[in-house]
């Protein structure tokens, strides 16, 4: 097995720093010439809206065709430490974000969801407090909830009995009665055959954001990215589907 040094270990942040340095000069060397080509890297969360990620980068690539994308996927956590030592240039993560410049995309509802058999299924709204004895089934991104049960849990969050890595797993698991979950409208189906999507009372929000590590130091590329994103969301937002 071959591992790194802690003398490596501590070079390879700056190595990531100075490739990513290089790629942003060839890029604006060739932005002046009025061409958008090069490289991207792009981090993402899963679960966090594949209708979004994947609605943003069709039309990325419409746009500019001539700029290749390499997609990161991993936890909230990760995408941050990404961003930080410049492997990736710029992605999506809860805004706003600390310590790096997000800028906001997109507001999505955040929505329980039960199989149709669960005692909650009728209900119009829930409240926090009315779930906290409840079986979880939750994403292995850390992205979605914990700190809305942090007034009624403390720290510690729900008592999770599942966790899964794909959306269409846990909804899976939620039909067939396994547990419930809570995940952001945009994620889910057009169609909830065999489930029902509740509001919380009072409702929350997640913003959806782009990260970049500094806005004066991103490269056109990931710019551009940034700038295609919000025309997409603004275009769509009519169209986005809702829970039914």
């Amino acid at each position: 097995m071959v591992a790194l040094t802690n003398t490596g270990q501590k070079i390879i942040p700056h190595v990531h720093a100075l490739l990513a340095h290089a790629e942003t000069i060839q890029q604006e060397a060739k932005a002046a010439r009025g061409l958008a080509k090069g490289k991207l890297r792009l981090g993402s969360i899963p679960p966090i809206a594949p209708r979004l990620l994947a609605g943003v980068l069709t039309h990325f690539h419409q746009q500019y065709p001539d700029i290749d994308v390499a997609l990161f996927e991993g936890t909230l956590q990760e995408v941050h430490e990404w961003i930080g030592s410049n492997m990736i240039d710029v992605g999506f993560v809860h805004h706003p974000a600390k310590e790096v410049e997000s800028t906001l995309i997109m507001t999505d509802e955040m929505q329980v969801f039960v199989a149709r058999g669960h005692h909650l299924h009728a209900r119009t709204s829930v409240t926090v407090n009315e779930l906290r004895e409840e079986r979880w089934i939750m994403p292995r991104t850390e992205c979605e909830v914990p700190e809305i049960f942090d007034q009624k849990r403390g720290k510690h969050g729900p008592p999770i009995r599942y966790q899964a890595s794909d959306g269409a797993t846990i909804l899976t698991m939620v039909r067939e009665g396994l547990g419930i979950t809570i995940l952001p409208r945009m994620m889910l189906p057009e169609k909830l055959e065999g489930i029902a999507g509740i509001p919380l009372d009072p409702p929350r929000q997640l913003q959806i954001g782009l990260v970049v590590r500094s806005q004066e130091t991103a490269s056109p590329g990931a710019t551009l990215f940034v700038q295609t994103a919000l025309a997409w969301v603004q275009e769509q937002a009519v169209l986005l589907p809702r829970a039914r």
